[in-house]
């Protein structure tokens, strides 16, 4: 089988720099991805919607920083599976360093998984290559742009080729994580703002243009002056011009209109609230929330009522259940059939922050997993310390609470 060899490094080669995926010059041969990097390909509202523009757009910006900075707090466990199905965490695994602390020297793994996800959002896929030494052991794993990016099958096997330090390269499937958005059809997958938004981020762009234009012109409306009789050259040009030297500009709003007898002013445009601006911005910022998965309250937009839960932990949980949950799910897959197939190993997201409760609602879980009188635990306390970034105390709390097994020891005791 065909198979692209790995790239190795020298200690004292300096790290490739990764370029932004919204800068970074490259050639192109997909004709989408080209009309995208120029800005050819307008929306229906006019303006290009392209990873660069888009990020222009604080609600797309918002629903990008919420779900990348979500899954980037997650730390990324590696656990071995014995017979019995149990699971051991290897918290010592090289590979857990690189996910959790540095992949590589110099991204944190913070920034890595931010970096990861923005590209599966606003590209539709992120990618990673595994640098290896001479042994084969991944020593690093370095981000890689989406743009530029040209994917091909080869007799049923991914081949990858892109640009590093200037160079074009060629890895086979198993040297590259290729982390998938929705959509998946064997080489890539579907962009949000390409296929879920396209037209409402064209549509917001286009409206704030006109809001820029509107509060530009000191917030007023397109007039016509319409004089008695006709106007004189030299008249007409003298007006004019001190028209725009008296209102052109927000600072120069606060002057009054001086006209003659014989002048009139007609509106020759609707305001911004006849034309509904403010309710077609706030429908956008929900159509465009919607595409990424996300209710518009969580990236700060005022609701009444929601359906997602009352609480901080409903909310966090339908969070990760409904937004995160098919992220994660495809994340997971492809470092474990990449890095541990046919391995007793697994790695896994741990979202416990995200399912965090309230100190009440926690004492109450607590009390009833530790158990008491209503009948055994299936916690001890020691578990339960530790759960709260407390020191183990051993012994007897390191057991659960078994009330039948105790009332028998206070028995023989007496």
């Amino acid at each position: 089988m065909f198979k692209i060899p790995f790239l190795s490094r020298n200690s004292s080669k300096s790290a490739p720099a990764v370029n932004n995926t919204a800068e970074q010059n490259t050639a192109m041969q997909d004709i989408n991805s080209l009309s995208d990097l120029f800005g050819v390909m307008p929306s229906l509202a006019g303006p290009a919607v392209t990873p660069k523009t888009s990020m222009k757009v604080s609600i797309v910006f918002a629903c990008v920083r919420l779900i990348a900075g979500a899954i980037a707090q997650m730390p990324v466990h590696i656990f071995e599976r014995s017979d019995n199905g149990d699971k051991k965490r290897l918290a010592n695994h090289n590979l857990a360093s690189l996910f959790n602390l540095q992949p590589t020297a110099v991204w944190s793994a913070a920034a890595f998984w931010e970096y990861i996800v923005a590209s599966m959002l606003l590209h539709g896929d992120g990618y990673a290559v595994l640098l290896r030494d001479r042994n084969g052991d991944i020593e690093e794993i370095l981000p890689i742009s989406p743009v530029g990016m040209n994917v091909v099958n080869n007799n049923g096997r991914l081949n990858y080729f892109f640009t590093l330090d200037g160079t074009a390269r060629g890895f086979d499937q198993d040297d590259i994580l290729h982390f998938p958005g929705f959509g998946f059809n064997g080489l890539k997958s579907m962009s949000v703002i390409q296929w879920g938004a396209f037209n409402s981020i064209g549509l917001e762009l286009a409206m704030e243009q006109h809001s820029g234009e509107f509060f530009k012109s000191g917030s007023t409306q397109r007039v016509a002056v319409v004089k008695q009789g006709k106007w004189d050259e030299t008249q007409k040009d003298s007006f004019r011009n001190a028209w725009v030297k008296a209102y052109g500009g927000v600072e120069n709003a606060k002057f009054p209109l001086v006209l003659d007898n014989s002048t009139d002013v007609k509106q020759l445009s609707v305001s911004a609230k006849d034309s509904q601006l403010l309710e077609s911005r706030e429908f956008q910022i929900t159509d465009i929330a919607r595409a990424f998965g996300l209710p518009s309250f969580m990236v700060n937009q005022e609701q009444k009522s929601t359906s997602w839960g009352s609480g901080i932990g409903e909310i966090g949980l339908s969070f990760l259940r409904f937004t995160l949950g098919p992220h994660l799910n495809r994340f997971e897959q492809e470092i474990n059939r990449k890095l541990f197939l046919n391995k007793p190993m697994f790695a896994e997201f741990i979202a416990a922050n995200l399912m965090r409760l309230t100190l009440k609602d926690r004492n109450e879980a607590y009390r009833q997993a530790i158990g008491g009188s209503q009948g055994p635990g299936w916690m001890s306390i020691d578990e339960v310390r530790k759960l709260e970034n407390l020191p183990e105390m051993g012994g007897r709390y390191a057991l659960p609470y078994d009330p039948i097994a105790n009332n028998q020891q206070m028995e023989n005791e007496s």
